[in-house]
């Protein structure tokens, strides 16, 4: 098998893709009994939603340089073999809305007047906050990509606090009109309650799943920090950033361990990102052996039992 040219193939190949679409709903099925089934279909939908639109954004923004398939196959890969991820459709809307938000945050590179784009991602946040609260714990970061993005400013950051506020405003003065003040009360929890340090509980297969998201990361990290690699500016400054947002994911992720899952699955956004970007351009035959064991080796964890 020429594995240099197996590896290419997955780079351009939408028959590639389809049968990553497809595979993604047969591992789906195989599963379909542990839990309910308008849950599964749902998350499912939206997940493979999510897959389509980073292709979009990764191609509109020049994320990877070179066309590449690569940023949804590897979100469809992850997000496939991880049965944890299947009933949580919560979850895949607000992984779906954070795609959105950075559609909004790379729009304002070097734009000063980026108002209406932080308003957006502040209607999208508060919006989604009202499903699942934890969300609000990224507005800050989106903040941190306009400077970086060289567009935050007084009006950008008050635009931020604005859309929260609108979103609530509205929720409070709906809970009035109904007189029930536990409409909007009901969704402001018990900030105690947002913290869970306890024990993670992993299985081995959860250990061994993170210490290859772990390899992986840190060699897209030596090679987007270390290796002078061959970009444009504002590739590499997106890059790095979405590599600190992936670190700050993980942070939440193990500070809200409650939530899990929706931690997991706006990380694997990050993720599939930077996996893609090296894996794109790799061009050792060792990098290519590396792509082939990492496909077999998260296909091989989903068959092996979670109590492993």
């Amino acid at each position: 098998m020429d594995i240099v040219k197996f590896h290419k193939s997955f780079l351009t190949s939408r028959v590639i893709l389809i049968f990553a679409f497809v595979l993604f709903i047969v591992l789906r099925l195989l599963r379909k009994e542990d839990g309910d089934a308008p849950a599964l279909w749902s998350a499912t939908l939206l997940q493979m939603g999510i897959a389509i639109y980073m292709l979009y954004l990764s191609q509109a923004f020049v994320i990877i340089r070179q066309r590449s398939l690569l940023p949804a196959f590897f979100y469809l890969l992850l997000t496939g073999t991880n049965p944890a991820l299947f009933f949580d459709p919560i979850g895949s809307i607000a992984a779906f809305g954070v795609t959105f938000c950075l559609f909004f945050l790379f729009s304002t590179y070097q734009n000063s007047q980026s108002q209406k784009e932080i308003l957006n991602i502040a209607l999208l946040i508060g919006l989604i906050s009202l499903l699942w609260f934890p969300v609000l714990f990224l507005l800050p970061l989106f903040w941190y990509g306009m400077y970086r993005f060289k567009s935050l400013n007084f009006r950008t950051f008050f635009a931020g606090f604005a859309g929260i506020l609108i979103v609530y405003l509205s929720l409070f003065c709906w809970s009035l009109y109904k007189e029930d003040l536990s409409i909007f009360f009901d969704k402001i929890p018990d900030l105690s309650s947002l913290w869970s340090f306890q024990s993670f509980g992993f299985t081995l297969k959860n250990w061994l799943m993170m210490g290859m998201l772990f390899f992986l990361l840190i060699l897209s990290g030596i090679n987007i920090f270390m290796a002078g690699i061959s970009e444009k500016i504002r590739t590499i400054i997106t890059l790095r950033y979405l590599y600190l947002f992936a670190f700050i994911i993980i942070i939440l992720f193990l500070l809200n361990i409650n939530w899990g899952s929706e931690w997991t699955l706006i990380l694997y956004i990050p993720f599939s990102y930077l996996f893609a970007h090296y894996f794109t351009l790799a061009t050792q035959k060792w990098s290519s052996w590396l792509f082939l064991f990492t496909i077999v080796f998260f296909i091989g964890m989903y068959f092996i039992l979670d109590s492993w």
